[in-house]
């Protein structure tokens, strides 16, 4: 199914995460990013890892990457866990999924009231003739 727009957000928001990998760390480390040292996942190459919770944070780190004049190399990265079940599944839209649990339960709501049975017995009423005085 295709992902709508609100998928595409939902997706950028809760499910991938940016990851810096770099030899040299900078001068300072903006709040928001988490520093680890690196395992074998990065090849070898790099010696620290460093994970952005935000967007700010990691536009606050690129800059003083670029300013202590430090090669990085910057990499998206999917979570794991419950959003990324929710959110991150390509055959399913969960706007779609949604908005049609919604409609359904409207659905459900509109046939236990009673009110088609209500408007099928009014339309098929018969018609009484009317009195002569």
């Amino acid at each position: 199914m295709q992902q709508t727009a609100i998928d595409r957000y939902l997706k950028k928001k809760y499910v991938q995460q940016t990851v810096i990998y770099c030899n040299t760390l900078p001068y300072a480390i903006p709040e928001g990013i988490n520093l680890e040292e690196t395992t074998e996942e990065s090849g070898g190459r790099y010696l620290y890892r460093m994970t952005a919770a935000n967007d700010k944070a990691l536009n606050e780190l690129t800059a003083h990457l670029e300013v202590a004049n430090i090669t990085y190399t910057a990499r998206i990265m999917d979570q794991t866990g419950l959003n990324a079940k929710l959110f991150n599944d390509p055959e399913k839209s969960f706007t779609m999924q949604v908005v049609s649990l919604i409609l359904l339960i409207g659905f459900i709501a509109l046939v236990l009231s009673g009110k088609p049975v209500e408007i099928w017995r009014t339309l098929s009423a018969k018609e009484v003739p009317a009195e002569v005085k």
